[in-house]
């Protein structure tokens, strides 16, 4: 299930095409546009051992090898693209990142043209739903969702055969570095409150994920070594939603982060409260799906 509140997830299932195609050759090929054949991979866990030779969405175009890749957990993709009004648009998205170059092996007067590799990627897309967002001369740009994934694909190729594959999963960054009861001390002395990204719960549902127990802990240990604060559990919602729905369940999680802290880690029920307050207050865009990762988050405020 979709992760909030930083969305770490620990298995990733996928369920995403791969493209295949019969081992022709280019000359044998030169009357067919594309032929894709889908098929369906069942975890991403077997992908991940080498991603290099095991493609997320597609397979090697014949004649073709894989000359390098780079594989990024998470990192930003940026592009500039005409829609098809004429609209000159800026595209930024954030996530898992893996840009594959090929490289044709084949006869140099039988290398297949930009329009043939842009097709067979476009046409695979579009038989799992995607969309095409733009197309060049160089270049094809693409939009998948599957299985509750955001895909963007970039596909760019100089008129050489050779060209590359940037595919970018649209995912929340995995937060490693938890604020320490030092860091919690010194930010509520600052500002009077400090943001949580650590605290983990599946999409509408209210129930802290096993993976919050670090920030938890820190927390805990903040509010023993100063055991004459009080403060507020705030929880913070996206706009995804009617507002009365978001209401609710940041009330609710705010409540889920008390309990665990009275229950699990002895803090007294003096110094807490929780609050819930949707989307009232951002601290970024609710227009972009970074945006929304930032407004979704458990505060800590002085009462």
């Amino acid at each position: 299930m979709k992760r909030e509140f930083g969305q770490r997830s620990s298995t990733r299932i996928s369920c995403f095409p791969l493209v295949l195609f019969r081992k022709k050759t280019l000359y044998q090929m030169r009357n067919l546009l594309f032929f894709p054949v889908l098929i369906f991979l069942s975890t991403w866990s077997v992908l991940a051992q080498n991603s290099c030779e095991n493609h997320p969405l597609f397979s090697i175009l014949p004649q073709h090898r894989i000359s390098s890749c780079e594989e990024k957990e998470f990192d930003t993709f940026k592009t500039d693209y005409t829609d098809k009004s004429g609209t000159w648009e800026k595209l930024e998205k954030s996530g898992y990142i893996l840009k594959t170059y090929y490289t044709f092996e084949g006869a140099w007067e039988k290398r297949p043209s930009n329009p043939m590799i842009f097709q067979n990627y476009t046409q695979a897309v579009l038989s799992k739903g995607g969309s095409l967002i733009s197309q060049s001369n160089s270049r094809t740009l693409l939009h998948l969702k599957s299985a509750g994934e955001s895909w963007w694909i970039e596909v760019q190729s100089d008129q050489s055969g050779t060209f590359s594959v940037t595919c970018l999963k649209e995912e929340i960054m995995n937060q490693y570095i938890v604020l320490t009861s030092e860091d919690i001390e010194r930010e509520v002395k600052s500002t009077g409150k400090v943001a949580f990204y650590g605290i983990y719960f599946d999409t509408d549902r209210a129930e802290i994920n096993p993976e919050s127990k670090e920030t938890l802990a820190q927390m805990a240990k903040y509010l023993k070594a100063n055991p004459s604060i009080q403060v507020y559990i705030v929880g913070h919602t996206d706009n995804t939603g009617s507002m009365e729905h978001n209401q609710q369940l940041s009330e609710k999680r705010a409540e889920a982060v008390v309990q665990a802290l009275i229950l699990d880690y002895q803090i007294s029920k003096n110094q807490l409260k929780s609050y819930g307050i949707a989307s009232l207050s951002p601290v970024s865009t609710n227009a972009t799906e970074e945006g929304k990762s930032k407004n979704r988050r458990v505060e800590m405020v002085l009462q």
